[in-house]
Formats: structure tokens, sequence, C-alpha cells
């Protein structure tokens, strides 16, 4: 005790002094660290998003193009069946042409059994209702 009544009010006031401005210190060194590494835990986290856009960004390409693959695709099949199916109506188109003016009479008659037969179905149907 005897040392501290030797020294002048100047002195205790800077000893009380240096201990606050050590733990303010200490405390500013804390706070730069804990935002350094928030700033670092950010920035790892937008790179990390930016690579998930990115990711996301290419799997949306590959799908856009398997799928308009597979539309040409199928537009393709379906242009060839199309032409396919257009030339055998044609053909029976021609066959019953032919057949027509090399039997007009069968033509008739049968053109006749199958009017007929649907004037049937139809009076069944209006029957039924």
């Amino acid at each position: 005790m005897a040392e501290s009544d030797d020294l002048d009010p100047q002195e205790e006031t800077e000893m009380a002094e240096d201990p606050m401005g050590e733990g303010v210190a200490a405390a500013r060194e804390r706070f730069q660290r804990l935002s350094d590494d928030v700033q670092d835990r950010a920035r790892r986290m937008g790179d990390d998003v930016r690579r998930g856009a990115e990711r996301a960004s290419r799997e949306f390409r590959r799908g856009a193009e398997r799928a308009k693959d597979a539309y040409d695709d199928v537009a393709h099949r379906a242009r060839q069946t199309y032409r396919k199916v257009q030339t055998k109506a044609s053909d029976v188109t021609h066959e019953v042409n032919r057949f027509v003016r090399d039997n007009p009479g069968k033509a008739i008659a049968i053109a006749a059994g199958v009017g007929f037969l649907i004037g049937l179905l139809v009076r069944r149907r209006s029957d039924d209702d």
C-alpha cells in the first residue's frame, strides 16, 4: 500500500486507464478478426452460390439440348410416318379408282351395301337415345 501512496494522482489515472486501453485494443482486435471471418465466410458462400448457379445453368442447358434432340427425332419420325401414310392413302385411292372404273356395277352394289349398313347403325343409335 505504501507504493500506491507514493504515486501521484496523474500516475494513478494512467495506471487505471492502461488496462482499459488494453481491453479496448483486445476488443478491437477480436472484432476485426470476427469481421474478417464473417467477410471470408460471406465470400466463400457467394462463391458456392455462384458455382451452384453455374452448375444448374449447365444442367439446364444440357436438359434443353436433350429435349430439343428428342423433339427433333420425334418430329423427323412423324414426318416419315406422315409421308408413308400419305403414300399408302394415295395408293389405296388409285386402287379404288381403278376398281370402280373396271367394275362399276360392283362398286355401286358395294356403295349401296355400305350405305345400308351405316343407315342401320345410325338408326339403332337414335332408337337407343
